[in-house]
């Protein structure tokens, strides 16, 4: 069976922080008496919020099963963290497109991972068949980790109209394209082991 863990863990809670960050940063932005720096410190902390939240699910976890290697558990931390990072990436580009209209095509190439994966993880949180028979780990790999700094680093660059605005959006796309291919890839590997644990019953 799935794990049955809190909605409301810090963990979880820092995830969801980041949606109202999200409309900080897109506050802060417009504002008169805001600007690209001080979004930016909003932006750092959503970073940190992002980089907390795992860390403290695995300490909690690993707690509460007394051992300190224990492996996390694909909870509602999961796959709650991904959606959050999306709503949050897309709040902060909408604000910039407002601010400084930048080329939408730009935005959409920092948006393409999310907007491909988003649909995916909807129907795996609407399923809740799914959830128990696949039981799919969310957690980032290292394509993930590397897809989220090469969006916050494209992300940066548009706010500061850096010439480079363009090239950072294309390798987030491609860095975020590689993520998701091994996100996939891992799904089926998980299900293709479901299947065998099934078979061999």
């Amino acid at each position: 069976m799935p794990p049955r863990d809190s909605f409301f863990s810090v963990a979880n809670v820092l995830s969801l922080s980041r949606v109202p960050l999200g409309l900080l940063f897109a506050v802060v932005l417009v504002a008169p008496w805001g600007g690209a720096w001080p979004a930016m410190w909003v932006l750092a902390l959503a970073g940190l919020t992002d980089a907390l939240d795992g860390h403290i699910a695995r300490r909690e976890h690993a707690r509460r099963q007394g051992n300190p290697r224990a492996e996390t558990p694909a909870g509602t931390g999961s796959w709650l963290d991904p959606i959050c990072d999306k709503i949050f990436v897309a709040t902060v580009l909408f604000a910039i497109w407002f601010h400084g209209r930048p080329p939408i095509l730009w935005l959409g190439l920092i948006l393409a991972r999310e907007l491909a994966q988003l649909p995916l993880s909807v129907i795996y949180v609407a399923v809740p068949a799914l959830r128990q028979w696949l039981r799919y780990d969310f957690r980032a790999s290292l394509l993930g980790k590397a897809a989220t700094v090469s969006q916050f680093a494209a992300i940066t660059a548009l706010v500061f109209k850096n010439p480079a605005a363009p090239l950072a959006a294309g390798l987030a796309c491609a860095v975020g394209c590689l993520a998701l291919a091994d996100y996939v890839l891992r799904a089926v590997r998980i299900a293709r082991y479901r299947r065998s644990e099934v078979s061999a019953r």
